[in-house]
This record gives C-alpha cells, sequence and structure tokens, in this order.
C-alpha cells in the first residue's frame, strides 16, 4: 500500500536503510544448527516426546530450552504431536471377526 511505501522510503531517508531495527525481547537461544538438528531427530525419532528432545538436545548440542520451546520450533518445521496407538486389538483379527463388525453395522 501507499502508506508502507512512503513508510519505507522515509526509513530509508533517515536511516540509509530499510531493514528492521533491532527489538527488544529475549536473545535466541537456539541457532540454525540447533534447529536442523531438532528437526532432523524429531523426524527420525516420530513418537518422541517435547522432553526426550530436550534432554537430547541438551546432552548431544549443550543447549538448554523449554519444553514450549521445543514444541514452539517443532509446530514451525510443520511437525505435530504424534501419540502411539495404546491398544492394536484389532490388528490380529480374522476375516470372519471382521465379517461380524460389517454384518452388525448393514
Amino acid at each position: 500500500s501507499q502508506s508502507v511505501i512512503s513508510r519505507l522510503a522515509a526509513r530509508h531517508r533517515t536511516t540509509g536503510s530499510v531493514g528492521d531495527r533491532p527489538r527488544s525481547g529475549a536473545p535466541r537461544v537456539m541457532d540454525r544448527n540447533d534447529d536442523q538438528y531438532l528437526r532432523t531427530y524429531a523426524l527420525r525419532h516420530r513418537y518422541a516426546t517435547a522432553t526426550q528432545l530436550q534432554a537430547c538436545l541438551r546432552e548431544v548440542r549443550g543447549t538448554r530450552v523449554s519444553r514450549q520451546t521445543i514444541r514452539n520450533r517443532l509446530h514451525r518445521f510443520g511437525l505435530n504431536a504424534r501419540r502411539p496407538l495404546q491398544a492394536q486389538e484389532h490388528v490380529t483379527w480374522t476375516m470372519q471377526q471382521w465379517s461380524t463388525v460389517l454384518m452388525h453395522n448393514n
């Protein structure tokens, strides 16, 4: 929009740049290498909890972060929480057992 363009032009005249100014807030704890390691490890161990990933990151990379930071990063990578199935009683069912279910639902 025109207001964005005029604001960027004014910033360029004042500072000589249109880049973002430094902002307040906590400094980043994880660097790119930490992110890459976390992403790779999480993909290889799909059912690892945030606590397990936190411990692994601390042990291997020496990076101390909260479980929430781990979750935020995984979400940013497009990796959502997964839970293993608690019971798989139907996996071993025979065709005859399944046919009784199918007959009751028709």
